[in-house]
């Protein structure tokens, strides 16, 4: 889901950038010293995730585990996926560097999205497997959302890349739902202070 360089127009890619900057700095205002090394972690968790491609048909879908950082992590996510993000885009070439505001809003404004949802109090009543699928499902349904009206905003020809966007990622939105179930089902078995320090 990484946008590259040349795609956005310079308003869209600018006004992201700025709405970008402001949600980090936010983030990075609410940062406690007990929080450094989970954020870190969360940061490694997206960028290696990232690697693991599973082929699908003629294309192939990557995870992104969004969803786990926003429940972790809240409005944090902003700081540890930007940092993912960068180093990608510097790195190796995912994404481009003029684009990076907007990638950091399709990707970490669904973590923030999916940790405020499961702060609601009627999630709790919802079932635990279902609930633990729907955060990885949810996380990767909002970023495909906000990519394809990105990609709406930045030029009337990219509507029917927007809609391809959003049938491309289905099979993903389910797959990573499943994963997040089994990830979070084990980490409630192996670590449950770390789940619990969380509002799901």
């Amino acid at each position: 889901m990484h946008i590259s360089d040349g795609i956005l127009s310079i308003e869209v890619a600018t006004t992201l950038g700025v709405v970008a900057v402001s949600m980090v700095a936010y983030s990075l205002k609410q940062m406690k010293n007990e929080n450094i090394a989970l954020c870190a972690a969360m940061s490694a968790l997206f960028f290696i995730a990232s690697f693991i491609h599973i082929p699908l048909g003629p294309t192939q879908i990557h995870l992104v585990l969004v969803g786990v950082i926003g429940v972790f992590l809240g409005s944090l996510s902003f700081l540890s996926i930007s940092i993912a993000l960068l180093l990608q885009a510097t790195l190796l070439g995912f994404g481009g560097v003029t684009s990076l505001g907007a990638n950091i809003i399709i990707m970490a404004l669904p973590a923030y999205l999916v940790y405020l949802i499961f702060s609601l109090e009627f999630t709790k009543k919802i079932n635990e497997k279902i609930r633990f699928f729907l955060v990885g499902f949810l996380g990767v349904f909002f970023a495909t959302v906000f990519l394809a009206l990105v990609l709406l905003l930045a030029k009337d020809e990219y509507l029917i890349a927007s809609y391809t966007v959003i049938a491309a990622n289905m099979p993903a939105m389910i797959l990573e739902g499943i994963i997040t179930l089994f990830l979070l089902q084990y980490i409630k078995k192996s670590i449950p202070s770390l789940l619990k320090s969380t509002k799901l």
